[in-house]
């Protein structure tokens, strides 16, 4: 599993391309598979402050049987989130299988263009 920390400006999107593979650089298939995000101020904390899926568009699968996808974060979604960092976490799902695709801290940083 791999340690993906990511910083934002709440001044713009955040986007960005990732490829997931083994350690041997062989790509991991995504198709039929769905992926989730959450953000929590802790990980402990109950109540999730962010979600990010493909269900739902934040994180689109660009070339699937390579690996290859994108997280978007809107601006606007990052002007509501409080400053500071946050525990997150890449979970892939298929047909019920859940596997974890990164863990790591998202710090949501003030931009000076807001």
């Amino acid at each position: 599993m791999a340690i993906v920390n990511i910083t934002t400006q709440n001044d713009a999107d955040f986007y960005r391309t990732f490829v997931w593979q083994t350690i041997a650089g062989a790509a991991i298939d995504l198709t039929g598979g769905a992926m989730e995000m959450m953000l929590r101020r802790h990980a402990k904390d109950e109540a999730a402050v962010m979600r990010l899926g493909s269900d739902t568009g934040e994180i689109v699968f660009t070339d699937p049987i390579n690996g290859q996808f994108t997280v978007r974060i809107a601006k606007d979604a990052l002007e509501r989130l409080a400053l500071g960092d946050f525990d997150q976490s890449n979970i892939f799902n298929r047909n019920g299988y859940k596997v974890r695709v990164w863990t790591g801290l998202l710090t949501n940083n003030a931009g000076p263009t807001r």
